[in-house]
């Protein structure tokens, strides 16, 4: 389970053929590599093999000491000597090599462990590959950085159980750390009440609202773990909430935010429509009696003080290394707020203001420990986010951007135009998205309730609904004979309803043996005070005490049992399903959130095990808001893949999370792949590219296997992509720049190793472009074109530029370069520009062109796949009278790819002869 896979570079070394016109760079080190892997591959375990290979730390500060541990495993009946070859490589240049011998006796594992002094350079990504003498290998990944929120490759950790040893939180932390290199983790659920952390200072044990016990110790215990393996520790709090009985824990109603202009706040605990004369804002949970949030405004500079001191007594508490702001996006409408006085609150612009006053507390705090982060939920790009993800991705002194992920966006395109947007416009931060996966989907095996053995419990139907009934008397219960497709960890998803208001609890017997109790709350239509009702089932209305099963590979019998210390009342139970994560929509959608550049919070620790030789289940996957809800479990090959993308975004960290990194342009006018149909904008049935550009030293080019998907709802469960081989790309390229060098990385092939790529440089009608051949696309492959060291002119010629559907010419004088861009007015035609500049700020473009037309031209400037608007070209005197029109445009530092386009609203001809740039 602890298997480390992950990415490897090779060194880049070009011989020059010139052919056929163009120029053809072969790699001349690919030969090898292939036959490398070849021999690598076909050996055999049986004389030693690496079965894991983890680094000491999360991360590193530059010049730190690296500890890399292999174990290597004898399985013969004799000792064996290897030799130990280590290589770390950044990108597709090593830069260090090790080599030792080991000796491991007859059966005997040993870890081998090996020291590396991280180079000076700082937020840099390393591959560490480790191989025996017989071609058994390893690899890992090292980030060297002085700073987390660079890369934050965010964790979560739930349950915090009284009893959890130093071992077992040890444990918990190393897994996120050694498997999946996670450097910040997310403590959920930890405190006591929303407005006050902690009972009191004396405190060992409390209660969260759903009655879990919470143990500090353990708390404690993780957060020192992962400080030992450089991971900092976020505390979750929401920003605006406190728990019914505020008054009594100084919180004042005064402070509240409110519908209306009056102020009750008493309700009736065991009526929920009561609630219904409530005038401040909350939001009711499950339970009994169930725990209500109370809102409050978040500009109101006594809240403000008063969660202040919550959060910094969190840090000075726990030691925790900053917070996790939450908020309930626009989960109230569009509806007017009021503060005590009457005064409308404009809620969605408060946020930010709030966390920059919190950020300067944590820091006159303890400026080591103010980290802070906020939830911009529902988010997406400008103008489609309608509440508050504007002020804080823009104004809010974040220290890495946070965006819960709902129907804002809800494909896969979306989520690349949002994180474009926001990285644009927060200076090129990594953002972190809770995306909850198959979150609506109940995948994996299931049974129908009525198909089992009953004793004392009865089916019916209703509704066209069959499902099993009469949970009312000790003894009752309904039994499963379930199938284990392989040994792991396993989540159990009940699909029932509970039409009484009152959670029912109901005993779960693994093979004779009772492991777990699963609770039952209300189904209802929606939130308190709706009333509960039989007729609405739910997959998420249960869970579980503990959350997990382990089961070894085969059959099981799985017993629903009314015992006599269950709470509460009847259910009805249509099914039971051992819940599993899509692997295919997951490994997509982290590959469209990796190459758009946005990390994912995914893998998780600390839900407890209801049986097997283990006491916590390993890291689980995030399915649901509700962080402890084991909604579903990754079987082995997922588990693998992870382990695979995390080492590679960490290797390739560079490429794909440094700030200088901007999207080019999605227009199929800049790509062709043969055979194949190609997409700019994550399209069903296609190939997806995504361009981008690193400064100017590098172009990259993700290719992202859409073609077995039906929709593009990254949620949904999807269809294994069919392995594309020998894909021939053509790709158009700045015409000033030329090509050192192209290699292509992949999470799902070859280790993530780098391999270097023959390629050709020619030009044609259309401008001046690259080809090669890729040879395999599984999920997700990344090419990435070494750029020449040439500087961006500040005149660059049309004619020489990406054309399509125009044509040039040279019948009329007074034209600069060779020639002119004419015929261009037709829809959808264009001309593509790549500009470089030096340093952010703005710029103003100058377009020279003639229109001998009647009428003002327009064309749609779209910048790096984005809209800038318009640029006019009003009527000339005649086709040989040459003038300028500008625009002005906020650029990074770096290159751009602009594109002027006719659509529809911005026709007629023009002639076009060049752009120039200046600041």
């Amino acid at each position: 389970m602890k298997r480390f896979l992950a990415c490897l570079s090779l060194t880049l070394a070009c011989a020059v053929i010139v052919s056929n016109g163009g120029t053809v760079y072969a790699a001349e080190s690919a030969a090898s590599v292939s036959q490398q892997q070849t021999t690598l591959s076909s050996t055999p375990s049986a004389y030693g093999e690496i079965i894991d290979l983890y680094t000491d730390k999360a991360c590193y500060q530059p010049g730190d000491t690296a500890i890399l541990t292999a174990k290597i495993k004898n399985s013969t009946g004799s000792g064996i000597e290897q030799t130990v070859t280590t290589k770390i490589y950044h990108l597709n240049q090593q830069v260090w090599e090790s080599s030792e011998n080991v000796t491991v006796a007859a059966g005997g594992t040993v870890g081998h462990n090996l020291s590396w002094q991280c180079d000076s350079a700082d937020y840099t990504g390393y591959l560490v590959r480790v191989s025996l003498g017989n071609g058994s290998t390893k690899v890992t990944a090292i980030d060297v950085s002085s700073d987390v929120s660079r890369y934050p490759r965010y964790g979560y950790s739930v349950d915090f159980p009284v009893g959890e040893s130093e071992t077992e939180s040890t444990s918990l932390m190393q897994e996120l750390a050694r498997d999946y290199h996670i450097n910040l983790v997310q403590y959920y659920d930890w405190m006591w009440r929303h407005e006050k952390d902690i009972p009191s200072d004396t405190a060992v044990t409390w209660e969260d609202m759903f009655g879990n016990t919470i143990s500090k110790a353990s708390i404690l215990q993780r957060i020192n773990a992962g400080h030992n393996l450089n991971q900092k520790a976020m505390a979750y709090q929401m920003v605006y909430m406190a728990r019914e009985g505020y008054e009594n824990y100084g919180v004042s109603k005064e402070w509240g935010l409110y519908k209306n202009l009056n102020h009750n706040i008493s309700y009736e605990t065991n009526n929920p429509s009561s609630l219904n004369r409530i005038d401040q804002f909350i939001f009711p949970l499950e339970g009994k009696p169930f725990p209500i949030l109370f809102v409050f405004n978040p500009f109101n500079e006594s809240w403000r003080n008063f969660m202040s001191s919550q959060y910094t007594g969190a840090v000075n508490t726990f030691g925790f290394d900053g917070i996790q702001l939450d908020q309930m996006g626009d989960f109230w409408g569009n509806v007017n707020y009021y503060d005590y006085s009457g005064n409308s609150v404009d809620l969605a612009n408060s946020f930010s203001s709030y966390v920059n006053e919190i950020k300067q507390n944590l820091t006159a705090n303890n400026s080591s420990k103010n980290y802070i982060t906020m939830n911009a939920v529902n988010g997406a790009a400008s103008p489609n986010d309608d509440f508050s993800s504007n002020d804080i991705i823009k104004n809010a002194n974040t220290d890495f951007p946070f965006s819960e992920i709902w129907e804002n966006c809800s494909n896969y395109n979306d989520l690349k135009n949002y994180i474009d947007w926001q990285r644009k416009n927060d200076g090129g931060k990594t953002m972190v998205c809770a995306a909850y996966m198959n979150q609506y989907d109940n995948l994996g095996t299931t049974y129908q309730a009525e198909s089992g053995t009953l004793s004392g419990v009865h089916s019916g139907t209703e509704n066209n609904v069959t499902y099993v009934t009469g949970f009312d008397e000790t003894g009752d219960y309904s039994s499963y004979t379930v199938q284990a497709p392989e040994t792991g960890t396993y989540s159990l998803v009940f699909l029932a309803s509970n039409g009484t208001d009152t959670r029912a609890q109901k005993s779960i017997y693994v093979d004779g043996t009772k492991t777990m109790v699963a609770n039952f709350d209300s189904t209802r239509t929606g939130l308190i005070p709706a009333d509960p009702s039989w007729y609405q089932y739910s997959a998420e209305s249960s869970f579980t005490t503990p959350k997990t099963l382990y089961l070894t590979q085969g059959t099981h019998t799985i017993r629903i049992q009314q015992d006599s210390d269950n709470a509460g009342g009847d259910i009805r139970l249509d099914s039971i399903t051992l819940g599993t994560f899509d692997s295919n929509s997951v490994r997509l959608t982290d590959a469209v959130l990796a190459a758009s550049g946005a990390m994912h919070i995914e893998m998780g620790s600390g839900l407890s095990m209801a049986n097997g030789s283990s006491g916590y289940s390993d890291a689980v996957m995030l399915g649901h808001p509700y962080y402890p809800k084991a909604y579903k479990s990754m079987r082995d090959n997922l588990r693998t893949a992870m382990k695979n993308q995390y080492n590679f975004i960490t290797a390739y960290e560079n490429l794909l999370y440094d700030p200088d990194i901007i999207p080019s342009d999605g227009g199929l006018q800049n790509i062709s792949i043969s055979g194949e149909a190609v997409s700019g904008s994550g399209e069903a049935g296609k190939i997806w590219f995504i361009p981008k550009n690193k400064g100017d030293d590098y172009g990259i080019l993700h290719l992202i296997n859409m073609t077995a998907e039906t929709d593009t709802n990254w949620r949904n469960a999807a269809a294994a992509p069919d392995e594309k081989t020998n894909l021939t790309v053509k790709y158009y390229i700045p015409t000033y720049k030329s090509v050192a060098g192209v290699s292509v990385a992949s999470p799902d092939t070859d280790e993530g190793i780098s391999t270097a790529l023959n390629y050709t440089v020619s030009t044609d009608s259309n401008g001046k472009y690259v080809t090669f051949t890729v040879p395999s696309l599984e999920y997700w492959d990344m090419i990435y074109l070494k750029w020449g060291s040439e500087s961006c002119p500040s005149i660059i010629e049309a004619e020489s530029s990406i054309l399509s559907g125009v044509s040039t010419n040279t019948d009329h004088p007074g034209y600069t370069g060779t020639g002119f861009v004419d015929s261009y007015g037709t829809m959808y035609s264009s001309v593509t520009f790549d500009l470089d500049v030096p340093t952010t700020g703005y710029y103003n473009l100058k377009f020279r062109y003639s229109n001998a037309t009647a009428a003002e031209c327009k064309r749609l400037l779209i910048m790096d796949n984005a809209s800038e608007g318009e640029v006019d070209f009003p009527v000339t005197a005649d086709w040989n009278t040459w003038q300028e029109s500008e625009k002005q445009v906020s650029m990074r530092a770096g290159m751009h790819r602009l594109v002027l386009l006719v659509s529809s609203g911005y026709e007629g001809y023009i002639n076009l002869d060049h752009i120039e740039i200046s600041s």
